[in-house]
């Protein structure tokens, strides 16, 4: 966001003495370090830093904007320390970071607390820079997406936020809102963010459709996810789109609406769900402290949307249970795919004792290749179920740790067909193989 000027110094003087060109060199620096700049003889750099806690204001809430405001339309920095309460909504102007030193921030707007123009940023010290969410009835988002808060569906672009912690204490629960809402964000990134039990959904990209856009060219990359009472991460509306390096462990929670950890789901018929890739992420829900949380990655595209695939799913680890001392089912599925999907790879996934199947695909052009499950199934429900046509189911494994249930049947559902299965190791083909 920063760019660098460079300082323009025109001489006038004729044979200038060597103290008169030192003096003139040592004002021109200090005032390039000192931020302020000589009208004639330099520009001041963008970027200005300034302290919220300075400014007036009945809460930090309005000092935050009060310093936005002091910005004016340059690009800045707005420093906070120390944390504070947050009665007023906060609104960071474009270009502008919202910098949140080491504190507690506690929120208690009836509306969105946080909201980001485009190229705006909100950027923590880490997890000790800590967001809570607010405790008015039905206020489950913590940061937003400026156009988005005003209309579903309007598009924002080139928003940070990294390296804070966003933290639940709404004392209700709900499935549709979310903590961070990036709705049709383009070009965005979520980066080392702490979702740590929120009493809703945790991020989503992607809003309505009916305004033509959708959510491109973001990731969400190496957060942690724990104890989030509804979808953890979701994508709703979204194209070239990166889930990767994230954690996501014991989710769920008592009285909650139930959840997904990775949830790819359109509501529309014109949402999106083009070049997605999930990647390198860890489901862990062995300790949760619900009996069942629901599944671990699903993607599912039931509104008819002709905008689905490519999408990529590998690399993951899923464990949804304990295969040692006292034996848990607390996941569904592993992977569940369905809904119209096409065009999905499946590949290099670890899965781990789930209390349904470890993989079920339904769709068209699916590729399952080199996945390895354990102790996945049992109790009447297979391990791995096939609903699909033209597609591969190649070279996976089962194995069985010898302790609690397990099902090694690959069970081919009716209307499967065009299929290829090839050494698909532990499993036992069931069904319409044809």
């Amino acid at each position: 966001m920063f760019k660098n000027l460079k300082t323009r110094c025109k001489r006038h003087l004729v044979t200038p003495s060597l103290l008169v060109r030192q003096l003139v060199l040592g004002a021109v620096m200090t005032s390039i370090i000192s931020g302020f700049g000589f009208s004639t003889t330099a520009q001041r750099r963008p970027g200005s830093q300034v302290s919220a806690n300075d400014f007036p204001g009945a809460d930090l809430g309005a000092k935050i904007n009060a310093a936005d405001k002091a910005l004016g339309s340059k690009p800045g920095e707005i420093v906070v320390k120390g944390g504070g309460v947050i009665s007023t909504q906060v609104i960071i102007s474009s270009d502008h970071v919202l910098r949140l030193l080491p504190g507690t921030y506690v929120t208690r707007t009836s509306n969105i607390p946080i909201l980001m123009k485009s190229r705006s940023s909100v950027i923590g010290s880490g997890w000790e820079s800590i967001i809570v969410e607010s405790t008015a009835p039905n206020q489950f988002t913590v940061i937003s997406a400026y156009n988005q808060s005003v209309i579903n569906g309007k598009p924002d672009s080139a928003l940070i936020i990294r390296d804070v912690q966003i933290k639940g204490a709404n004392p209700g629960f709900n499935s549709a809102p979310q903590a961070i809402s990036l709705g049709n964000c383009s070009g965005c990134t979520v980066d080392k963010v702490w979702i740590n039990g929120t009493r809703s959904i945790g991020i989503q990209l992607g809003g309505s459709s009916r305004e033509g856009y959708f959510a491109e060219n973001s990731k969400v990359t190496n957060c942690l996810f724990t104890r989030v009472a509804s979808q953890n991460l979701a994508l709703v509306n979204g194209k070239n789109i990166v889930f990767e390096g994230n954690r996501f462990l014991t989710s769920g929670q008592r009285g909650g609406p139930g959840n997904t950890n990775i949830d790819l789901e359109v509501n529309e018929g014109a949402d999106h769900l083009e070049n997605i890739t999930i990647r390198n992420n860890t489901i862990d829900v062995r300790n949760s402290e619900v009996p069942t949380t629901g599944n671990g990655i699903v993607a599912q595209a039931t509104s008819g949307t002709p905008y689905v695939g490519p999408i990529l799913i590998e690399n993951n680890t899923i464990i949804g249970g304990s295969n040692q001392g006292t034996i848990t089912n607390v996941l569904s599925n592993g992977i569940y795919v369905f809904g119209g999907m096409r065009n999905v790879t499946i590949r290099n996934n670890v899965i781990t004792r789930t209390g349904q199947s470890g993989i079920r695909i339904e769709g068209t052009q699916i590729k399952v290749i080199d996945n390895r499950l354990t102790d996945v199934g049992g109790g009447g429900t297979v391990g791995f179920a096939v609903l699909a046509t033209n597609s591969q189911i190649i070279n996976n494994s089962l194995s069985y740790s010898g302790a609690g249930p397990v099902d090694g049947t690959m069970l081919i559902l009716p209307g499967s067909r065009g299929n290829t299965y090839q050494n698909n190791r532990g499993f036992t083909l069931s069904g319409e193989v044809r």
